[in-house]
């Protein structure tokens, strides 16, 4: 999938602008004549720029009959939006009942549900995303220290 630069352009300046009204609350630093807000907003500079030079280019290559949206083949097909709306859909599933099922099991079931439509085999799916699952809770819990929601696992863990 190819978005023409235009529409790239066009994004990146609307972010441009969201992240400089953003900075207008960013504290003046006392005895001098910047403040916290100067290196965000000349960022902010940047990708405007950036993206005035991607729609003049978009622009360019529209006129030699380029398309707003190149769809690839994947993007055609059934199969690729399937698999993003299981990927969205997961995200949005962690997010609603993380807390009250746990990490362990809402991420074993994320990881699982994508490995399955992905691969389809489900001894190994099933297999990986319990491996999987659990080097994440180690890694998070225990090296990095956040604390992951128990949820239905607490009664057997303390």
């Amino acid at each position: 999938m190819r978005f023409n630069d235009a529409i790239i352009g066009l994004v990146l300046i609307v972010f441009a602008l969201v992240a400089g009204y953003a900075t207008r609350d960013f504290p003046q630093i006392p005895g001098q004549s910047y403040g916290a807000a100067l290196f965000p907003r000349l960022l902010c500079v940047g990708f405007a720029v950036c993206g005035l030079l991607l729609i003049a280019s978009g622009m360019r290559q529209r006129a030699t009959a380029g398309a707003w949206l190149d769809l690839d083949d994947w993007a055609r097909s059934f199969s690729g939006p399937l698999t993003l709306a299981i990927t969205i859909g997961g995200m949005v599933f962690y997010i609603l009942v993380s807390e009250s099922l746990g990490f362990i099991p809402t991420a074993f079931l994320m990881t699982a549900s994508l490995l399955l439509r992905l691969r389809g085999r489900w001894i190994s799916s099933l297999a990986i995303a319990a491996m999987v699952t659990m080097v994440i809770h180690q890694i998070f819990y225990k090296l990095l220290l956040v604390p992951l929601p128990w949820g239905v696992l607490e009664p057997l863990v303390f």
